[in-house]
């Protein structure tokens, strides 16, 4: 006698493959999105710092007045664009706007999807100024907040008025 032996899945086989793979996409799904959240928080304070002082090493050598401001094209400060980006470039005129021969210096793509972005500084202008002269904020102490859309907490980069930049978490946004 011949036994024919036949290769393949039978349709149950398939349908709890399926839900195997489903229920494990259910519970990992989460855990993933608040792994993305935590690194995009961490990246973005870590930019946040690092072009912060940058941009006040850039005022002291470049002697001219340097500005960090929010920008969706990346050519222009556009008030309000945090979340897509900001710019940083030497202020000639000191009117905190890129002219025609303002240099950009430095471009940053944000593109938050976790969370948002914003400055508040105290003489509520939309954009930190730091001195050519000293390589200090010029009445832009304030801070970054970034308010999580996940259950991660609130943070806020502050920005003394000396230039220097500490995090802390916040309750509310």
């Amino acid at each position: 006698m011949f036994s024919i032996t036949k290769n393949g899945f039978t349709l149950i086989e398939l349908i709890i493959v399926i839900a195997v793979i489903a229920i494990i996409a259910t519970i990992a799904l989460p855990s993933f999105q608040y792994y993305m959240a935590k690194q995009e928080l961490k990246s973005t304070v870590a930019k946040l710092m690092s072009v912060s002082q940058s941009a006040k090493n850039l005022a002291l050598l470049h002697h001219a007045n340097t500005v960090i401001c929010p920008s969706g094209s990346f050519t222009q400060c556009e008030a309000l664009k945090w979340n897509s980006g900001f710019i940083v470039f030497i202020d000639l005129n000191k009117n905190r706007q890129v002219d025609p021969a303002e240099p950009v210096l430095q471009k940053e793509a944000l593109d938050l999807k976790y969370g948002s972005l914003n400055w508040k500084g105290t003489l509520g202008i939309p954009s930190i100024t730091f001195q050519g002269i000293s390589g200090l904020p010029i009445g832009s102490n304030g801070g970054f907040y970034y308010c999580s859309f996940t259950q991660l907490p609130h943070q806020k980069l502050n920005l003394s008025k000396m230039g220097h930049t500490r995090v802390e978490n916040i309750s509310v946004c």
